[in-house]
């Protein structure tokens, strides 16, 4: 959706950055949202995201947060998308950086990372990204060997079994 002047949020986003462009364009503002998440602004970042009219740009820079927000901070972003048809996959990809940070070794597991495969929760219910993520930065044996012998693409099995190979995995639960 095309804009006729930038919200508030955005404007004083783009001041705050000195940043020049047309942000009418989706693709100026992705370039601007994207330099003010590398920039820690997520405050202003969230704000700007939640008045932006083309839900799909702005779900992205959400998903893109996701991951540089600190774990504490996930459910706000989450919230911003409650009323956005990409919700439920936002939802999703906050809860699997959680699973992947405790399996991973980046916080301390909450629980076993691993679940019964009849609970749904085990790595053969995550998805080929999660899968990927975690095969690929995996510290805990047992995550690795479930991948390796079960992941559900020959990728993610060589990438675990590679990680795995390098000694990821020592001194892990397993």
């Amino acid at each position: 959706m095309t804009r006729q002047e930038p919200g508030a949020d955005l404007s004083r986003l783009a001041r705050e950055l000195a940043f020049s462009g047309d942000l009418a364009d989706e693709h100026v503002r992705w370039v601007l949202y994207n330099q003010a998440l590398g920039r820690g602004l997520h405050d202003l970042v969230a704000a700007a995201v939640a008045e932006d009219d083309d839900q799909v740009m702005a779900s992205g820079v959400v998903v893109a947060a996701l991951e540089r927000v600190p774990s504490v901070d996930r459910e706000r972003w989450v919230a911003l998308t409650s009323e956005w048809t990409v919700a439920d996959f936002v939802a999703r990809r906050a809860a699997e950086l959680e699973i992947l940070e405790s399996v991973s070794g980046a916080v301390a597991a909450v629980s076993d990372g691993l679940r019964r495969a009849d609970e749904g929760l085990g790595v053969d219910g995550w998805s080929d990204w999660l899968q990927l993520r975690a095969a690929s930065s995996a510290t805990r044996a047992d995550v690795l060997d479930a991948l390796a012998g079960g992941g559900r693409t020959r990728r993610i099995r060589h990438a675990a079994a590679t990680n795995r190979g390098r000694g990821a995995g020592a001194g892990g639960e397993g």
